[in-house]
């Protein structure tokens, strides 16, 4: 029979070995915001303005045996772009973006899973 302490040090040297394998969860967030803004003559007002919010949480429990791995993958990609010209007297242009992204994925498994 195996020592706890050797079947221990198996089990760290393989999560060293291949991290990725064992925990394969992926988290992605690509934002991107061009802004641009012209304004020639007088008395003249350009505003843009853009918010982007990506939040992203994976949460696991397990406890027991289990005879598959499991993944996760969460990917945002968020992107604006806002052009705004304002030529004469006294023009207004007013640009305004807000995108948000909320993502959780919750797996919890307890007991032993049996295989065939």
């Amino acid at each position: 029979m195996l020592k706890k302490s050797f079947a221990f040090g198996l089990l760290a040297a393989g999560l060293m070995i291949a991290p990725g394998a064992a925990f394969a969860d992926v988290q992605s967030n690509q934002q991107n915001a061009t802004q641009n803004g012209a304004a020639a003559g007088f008395g003249n007002t350009v505003v843009n303005s853009a918010d982007q919010t990506a939040i992203q949480g994976i949460t696991k429990i397990k406890n027991g045996a289990s005879c598959t791995g499991s993944y996760n993958a969460q990917v945002s990609g968020q992107n604006v772009a806002q052009n705004g010209a304002a030529v004469g007297t006294a023009n207004t242009v007013a640009n305004q973006a807000s995108q948000g992204a909320l993502q959780n994925a919750t797996e919890i498994a307890n007991g032993i899973h049996n295989c065939y």
